[in-house]
């Protein structure tokens, strides 16, 4: 997922040498350190910014008549800063220069479009004709031929430069006419080459554009004004000199809503921001999810924003009103869990070894997936060997379909064994396929054992056999419905809370007789019960017509109870056995989508809410006990986890928690436990930011060989 922190204003702006108020900055660049931005308006000034501090660190202009051409760069290799005014006149200083112009000066022969610098790179120039050359062989002949690449007509819209194997690449995009062009130059072996841009359609001009270079593979991104983002990839592992090339823009993705301007930028593999304007009078940054086509998080603003959109450090800078406006932002690793829902929190997991396939198209068509080899002799040998398997395979589900149920086990195990590798999943499919269809037909016919082998072979999922879920629902088998939330990576939110509600609604005498794996519960819920069942008593509260005659204490909320506690502190007695909270463990750890899971959270009974309130609460308990946030034993819940399955229940069941009495004490519970929590992270901040003020501290004056001194901290 991704998500953007509070934005703050970096600085103001003054308007643009034409009157127009969003053009009041050429570019913002690297200042040479993650905190340091380069900023460049549209006129005469370069100032240099510490993006946490809000302050300009040095500010340098040039003369009345002259004007900035060209955004202002950082040099990594010598420290220096690199600007071009009047188009020709290049300009280098350091920090410790005060006026401009005392500082190096060249004149060059062209006119300059802009200059790129990356660390450990040599400064590109790329000039207005087309041509790139290096920074220090310009410098050693200024005044130089420079021959135009570009056909008439054909100006640069966009360039940026790369780094890519020790090698500088350098990308820009121009425009003649209606017409757009991709030019790429690598040096050492230096090589140009052209693309011609083909839109899928064109009656829509493009916007803004982005491009990216990973593994000798530039991907580049266009936004359209019919408010669509496309994408296409070019190669560069051939090295030659090509005539242009027709370039095919594939469609990525379609905005939501109309847009006359805006800007992309691409933040990692599988994320790109966008900011777009619909209106005059606002403006709008999203970011998106390319690999999953979801729209992770918007922030709107309330007026006009600029068409360009710089990113650097996690940051995003945007022209906003008259202010220049940096979004910090955070990007986490694609994944379907993380882009639709929760993600498992497994140490180990068994979903590594789990590949899903469509076994009903093996089952039907197992006659073309043994046609593999292509030699002669290899063919008829494999050809013998599958019938030889085929022989194995009918045999076994003949045996499983007519042999009695305490034979069902034994002949699985024996059979599973002689079977090949590479028809192992198939296999285990038809089985399962076999047994189900067998469960299904004879309701007296249910080999426990046998479906306990099956899933622990780790080939199964319930898209492949959702009947063995549902069959276990039906019989109340909850040691296989442990078996299968660990297992299977694709429950649907709807058997998730089918689940959950067989495991707290079966009875305490049931789970005595069953097997159940209890090594996520164990380590904590005898160890708080046998603590509590010697040192509490049983805790009473007094209520005298909704009135307490006690002060309650600051921290308690509106609800007027008086409890009568030991007085010392206990944890909260586990209202469930070791083997039930080893049940809804299993559920607390499965991966699910609030959208999905909230409806069928409704279903629960009021009883069911509050036990299961009170064993989150129990575990929120014990995660912070220690101040941590990981309960001992393999595959239990997070702290997050906890927190979120808590905030679940209370959206689906909030009235009825609120009008429940014995919901009261758990609700007060939870209230103080919140406020303790975020009183004793407000102190941790205090103390947090008392400490970065005594580093800023300069102590380096003699005291002596002894002295005393005292630091206060506010």
């Amino acid at each position: 997922m991704a998500a953007f922190s509070e934005e703050f204003t970096l600085c103001g702006l003054l308007p643009g040498a034409g009157g127009d108020r969003f053009s009041g900055l050429q570019g913002v660049e690297n200042g040479g350190d993650p905190d340091r931005v380069l900023v460049t308006d549209s006129a005469r000034a370069v100032t240099v910014y510490k993006v946490s501090d809000q302050k300009p660190l040095g500010s340098w202009t040039v003369k009345q008549g002259q004007q900035i051409t060209c955004p202002a760069v950082f040099n990594h290799e010598t420290g220096e800063y690199i600007v071009v005014h009047d188009q020709k006149v290049l300009r280098i200083w350091k920090d410790d220069d005060v006026n401009l112009e005392k500082v190096f000066k060249a004149t060059l022969s062209a006119d300059v479009c802009r200059v790129h610098t990356l660390p450990g790179a040599e400064p590109l120039v790329v000039f207005k004709g087309g041509a790139v050359q290096f920074l220090d062989s310009l410098l050693a002949d200024p005044q130089q031929e420079i021959k135009s690449v570009l056909t008439a007509g054909e100006q640069i819209l966009c360039s940026k430069m790369f780094m890519e194997a020790g090698r500088s690449v350098l990308v820009y995009i121009t425009q003649k006419i209606q017409d757009y062009f991709v030019h790429i130059w690598i040096f050492s072996p230096n090589f140009h080459r052209t693309y011609k841009l083909k839109a899928a359609t064109e009656e829509y001009s493009a916007l803004s554009f982005s491009c990216s270079l990973k593994n000798q593979m530039l991907t580049l991104l266009i936004l359209y004004s019919n408010s669509s983002v496309g994408h296409t990839s070019v190669s560069l592992i051939q090295h030659e000199e090509m005539a242009e090339i027709p370039l095919l823009m594939s469609p990525l993705l379609h905005l939501p809503e109309p847009t006359d301007s805006g800007a992309v930028a691409i933040l990692d593999d599988s994320h790109l921001a966008v900011l777009t304007s619909a209106s005059k009078q606002k403006g709008c940054l999203s970011i998106w999810n390319t690999t999953f086509q979801t729209i992770q998080v918007t922030r709107e603003f309330p007026q006009k924003t600029s068409t360009q959109l710089w990113c650097f450090d996690g940051k995003l800078y945007l022209q906003h009103g008259k202010a220049l406006v940096v979004v910090p932002y955070s990007c986490e690793t694609s994944c379907l869990a993380s882009a639709l829902g929760k993600r498992r929190n497994i140490q180990t997991s068994a979903l590594e070894n789990v590949s899903i396939v469509n076994w009903e198209s093996y089952i039907a068509n197992e006659s073309q997936s043994k046609q593999l080899s292509t030699k002669k002799n290899s063919r008829q040998k494999k050809s013998k060997e599958d019938s030889g398997d085929n022989a194995e395979v009918t045999s076994l589900l003949a045996d499983i379909k007519n042999s009695p149920q305490d034979q069902i086990k034994w002949i699985l195990r024996k059979g599973l064994v002689d079977v090949g590798s590479a028809d192992f999943q198939i296999t285990v499919c038809k089985v399962a396929l076999e047994l189900m269809n067998r469960c299904k037909s004879d309701p007296q016919f249910y080999p426990q054992s046998a479906l306990v082998q099956l899933i622990q072979t780790n080939k199964l999922s319930y898209s492949l056999c959702p009947d063995m879920v549902f069959i276990a629902l039906k019989n109340q088998d909850v040691c296989l419905l442990q078996l299968c939330l660990r297992s299977f990576p694709d429950v649907p939110e709807p058997i998730l809370c089918s689940c959950l509600k067989t495991f707290l609604s079966v009875a305490e005498d049931k789970l005595t007789e069953v097997e159940i794996d209890v090594e996520s519960a164990v380590y904590y819920i005898d160890t708080i019960k046998s603590t509590n069942e010697l040192e509490a008593p049983e805790e009473t509260a007094l209520v005298q017509n909704g009135f307490s005659p006690a002060v309650l204490e600051e921290d308690s909320c509106d609800v007027q109870i008086v409890e009568k506690t030991p007085e010392k502190a206990l944890l909260p007695i586990p209202p469930v056995t070791v083997k039930r909270a080893a049940l809804l463990n299993s559920v607390l750890t499965s991966a699910y989508s609030e959208t999905f899971l909230l409806p069928h959270l409704k279903d629960l009974s009021a009883e069911q809410v509050i036990l299961l309130l009170r064993y989150l609460h129990c575990l929120y308990v014990k995660c912070n006990e220690n101040l941590t946030v990981d309960l001992p034993g393999k595959d239990a819940p997070s702290v997050t986890q906890i927190m979120d399955w808590m905030s679940l229940l209370l959206d689906a069941h909030f009235t009825v928690v609120v009008m429940l009495p014995e919901a009261k004490k758990l609700l007060r519970s939870l209230q103080k436990f919140v406020r303790s929590q975020v009183k004793f992270y407000s102190e941790l901040n205090n103390i947090e930011g008392s400490l970065t003020e005594l580093q800023k501290l300069n102590n380096k004056q003699d005291r002596g060989q002894y002295s005393i001194e005292v630091l206060e901290l506010f």
